[in-house]
């Protein structure tokens, strides 16, 4: 499993793995990731299969091929994902997209060792782009992916997997772990990746322009990132509204459980999750970069999962208000909960599924 470089390439692949062990215990699974500290906390927190960090550099456009750091790190990745390979002699190689996963997929290519490519935004990224045309097979979550990817070969609608322990129903365990009351309406916020802390910023602004019910009658549950969380639940207790804060929250099915509207970003595993549980949702895309955010985003809001503000066109005040709009339809019951997913709803399996065959196939 070649991933890394966020949760959002990350938590797929572990998706999947625990899939294939359910399958088939005697598979080894080996995670060759970057050495961001992000990856670090993940791996040795979730899971206890093999993982080894490999060199890695960002792709922006071509203008990275005439940069001697980005070519030295390539090199580096590569040799590395070369030394791997031999060594391992793995039956598949499955990218889950970002440049880490690059020299991987891409040496194993070489090597004429079985690859897939999983895409998990509307946009693909530029590795996986450049992939596509090589390797034998490639999944994806949207089909609205398919024009991106012309020279691909043997794709398929996967969705994008998440984890078996996010599609439990775990409220009350939830509410009991957080100390919230049942009796008031949860949000959570996610603002801890991807350049979110302006996410934080704008939040936090927004309590002073609550009123008085919103406060009695919500809680908040903030996953803040760098942002220092005790910092983050000394505004809550000055806005007078109960909130928890953490800067790295592992259980996100308890987050996910005790959650009936959440704030965040516009990555595909988060979307992915939320959709899953049904969860009416405020996207705020992230502003820069490829604008694979804004694609994703504009997919749930087309179908009603979500409502999509833009960051240049956001206060604190605007932001006050659109979460009481959206608060107020949550608490109608006029939400998403009422929504079949817009994603198929065994994306682990049917992913797993296309791994399995690629392994067994001839």
């Amino acid at each position: 499993m070649a991933c890394g470089g966020t949760g959002g390439h990350i938590f797929p692949a572990i998706s999947v793995a625990e899939e294939i062990k359910q399958r088939r215990p005697d598979a080894e699974i080996l995670y060759v990731c970057g050495k961001k500290d992000i990856e670090s906390a993940i791996f040795k927190e979730v899971i206890h299969e093999r993982w080894i960090p490999v060199a890695g550099a960002p792709l922006k456009k071509s203008l990275s091929l005439f940069n001697p750091l980005f070519l030295i790190k390539l090199l580096q990745g590569l040799i590395e994902a070369r030394k791997i390979l031999k060594r391992e002699r793995p039956d598949l190689v499955v990218g889950f997209g970002g440049y880490f996963s690059f020299p991987v997929v891409c040496m194993a290519r070489v090597l004429g060792r079985k690859t897939l490519i999983h895409e998990q935004n509307v946009v693909p990224g530029v590795a996986n782009k450049f992939l596509a045309r090589f390797v034998d097979g490639v999944a994806l979550s949207f089909d609205e992916t398919r024009p991106y990817l012309p020279k691909a070969r043997n794709t398929r609608r996967t969705g994008n997997p998440i984890r078996s322990s996010i599609e439990k129903d775990c409220r009350e365990e939830a509410l009991g772990f957080f100390g919230f009351s049942k009796d008031r309406a949860t949000l959570l916020v996610l603002g801890g990746s991807q350049g979110a802390e302006s996410i934080n910023t704008l939040f936090l602004g927004s309590l002073c322009f609550l009123p008085e019910t919103a406060r009695n009658q919500w809680q908040v549950l903030h996953l803040c990132g760098k942002m220092p969380a005790d910092f983050v639940e000394r505004e809550y207790l000055r806005a007078g509204i109960s909130g928890k804060a953490y800067s790295f929250f592992q259980r996100m099915d308890l987050a996910y459980g005790v959650t009936d509207l959440a704030l965040g970003r516009a990555g595909a595993t988060f979307l992915a999750e939320v959709d899953a549980k049904k969860i009416p949702t405020i996207l705020i895309p992230y502003p820069y970069g490829s604008g694979h955010q804004r694609a994703n985003a504009k997919i749930f809001s087309q179908s009603g999962r979500a409502v999509v503000a833009e960051q240049s066109s956001l206060t604190p005040r605007s932001l006050a208000d659109l979460l009481i709009r959206r608060m107020g339809s949550v608490r109608d019951g006029t939400g998403a909960r009422e929504m079949a997913p817009l994603l198929p709803p065994n994306s682990r399996k049917l992913l797993t599924d296309f791994i399995l065959e690629m392994v067994s196939a001839k």
